[in-house]
């Protein structure tokens, strides 16, 4: 029983979206937002997460396993964090206009990385500002 409810879950989130993937290519246009660009909205859904702890009494995780039962509420950023391809400073939380960086893509493209600022600003940096930029510990 149990399982079945989570295989229906699953499913249905898989159907959702696939057909938000379909809607997306359908449309024609420039080609941006979350479709091209995956880090940048996990790192946006990773803000969102962060915003709302304080909400529920809740701390910036200090590791992944205190991140574990938190994952729902992050569903797009968790798979990055999980996977590596997203670094969390962990316990970093964000700061009315902290300017240091708490959460950036692993990987740098040719143009750059993208960033999660404390101010909660998410924005691609070059390698060279990346380097010069502080980072939260």
């Amino acid at each position: 029983m149990f399982s079945q409810t989570i295989f229906r879950r699953e499913f249905a989130l898989i159907c959702w979206f696939g057909c938000l993937a379909l809607t997306a290519i359908g449309c024609g246009g420039t080609k941006s937002g979350p479709v091209e660009q995956p880090l940048r909205g996990a790192l946006e859904d990773f803000h969102q997460f962060l915003k709302n702890l304080p909400t529920d009494n809740l701390q910036p995780p200090k590791d992944v396993a205190a991140f574990m039962p938190l994952e729902p509420m992050a569903p797009v950023a968790a798979e990055y964090l999980i996977n590596g391809e997203l670094v969390y400073f962990w316990g970093s939380g964000l700061a009315d206009g902290g300017e240091r960086i708490i959460a950036h893509q692993k990987t740098m493209d040719a143009d750059g990385c993208w960033v999660l600022l404390e101010n909660g600003k998410v924005m691609k940096l070059s390698a060279e500002k990346f380097a010069a930029a502080p980072k939260a510990k």
